[in-house]
């Protein structure tokens, strides 16, 4: 069988034009790289967005062109030309370095089978961003037509870091971008994005971003919100997993106004602009000091 397909990538490279030479001594392990135009090789129509991180692969042309390409880029046959599967990064640092033809070790492969190819080796990366991360993974559901349960096993991961991930990639774009500056953890930003009304979805994740948010707290304002949407803000009708442990202590914020202690049940996200937060100052210190002299008048 891999005589055939020997034989088989020979008569294509014939066909095409390519130069070639084999690695390896044994015949039924050689592995056949060829030397391709550059401008007849593909980028990956599947690409994760962060693996092309531009200081990076600076850093990796410099390298290629001090001791050249050590691990020729993997690509397979589309038409007459050539779609990168593996190697994206090294590709890229090739033709900034001005490459005319690039090693290759081309492989037939079906869409899934490069997905495949792709996702094992994006998701071997320490650098991966998580949003685009997730927002390939969504891709790669869509393209292949598989479930959670297929996905998890073609990434080697649990079912609940795909559905997280599928959870991510449905995120408003201002949730998303407070993941990718790392400004909210993930189970903050997981929480907070089961809010189905905007408008305090958003309210509560400024709140979270500015002052600090606990995964706990965040659980506990998505329970906030549920008892809201009640008639009459029952309990009782919430399924079980939904109310938080009663031994949770609610956290309670300091008005900026009155200087007191609310539950968040009790405030509110208000815009100021910071042209007028002196004059707001100004305001409250004088309503403060009114209440303390109605309330204690002096002797």
């Amino acid at each position: 069988m891999k005589l055939l397909f020997v034989a088989f990538l020979l008569r294509r490279c014939a066909h095409l034009n390519l130069e070639i030479f084999l690695m390896s001594d044994s015949i039924a392990e050689k592995q056949i790289v060829e030397f391709i135009y550059a401008d007849r090789i593909l980028e990956p129509e599947h690409a994760m967005r962060s693996g092309l991180n531009r200081t990076e692969i600076l850093e990796l042309a410099d390298n290629i062109k001090q001791n050249g390409l050590i691990s020729p880029i993997t690509v397979r046959p589309v038409g007459e030309n050539f779609e990168v599967v593996a190697g994206h990064r090294r590709f890229s640092a090739c033709k900034m370095n001005g490459m005319v033809k690039i090693p290759c070790v081309i492989r037939v492969l079906t869409d899934v089978e490069a997905l495949s190819i792709m996702a094992a080796e994006n998701l071997e990366r320490q650098d991966i961003d998580l949003v685009d991360e997730a927002i390939w993974l969504a891709q790669l559901m869509q393209v292949t037509g598989k479930d959670i349960s297929d996905i998890a096993k073609m990434i080697r991961r649990s079912i609940g870091y795909v559905e997280d991930r599928l959870a991510i990639a449905s995120m408003p774009e201002y949730l998303q971008h407070y993941l990718k500056i790392n400004s909210l953890k993930l189970g903050v930003a997981l929480a907070l994005s089961q809010i189905e009304e905007e408008p305090k979805r958003q309210t509560w994740v400024e709140m979270a971003v500015r002052d600090g948010c606990s995964v706990r707290q965040a659980e506990y304002w998505l329970y906030q919100w549920k008892m809201d949407s009640l008639p009459g803000g029952v309990a009782s009708d919430l399924p079980p997993g939904d109310v938080p442990e009663s031994t949770y202590i609610a956290p309670r914020f300091v008005c900026d106004f009155d200087g007191k202690l609310y539950p968040p049940s009790e405030t509110k996200l208000v815009t100021i602009a910071r042209i007028n937060i002196p004059a707001f100052q100004q305001i409250a210190l004088a309503f403060r000091s009114d209440s303390e002299s109605a309330n204690f008048p002096p002797h």
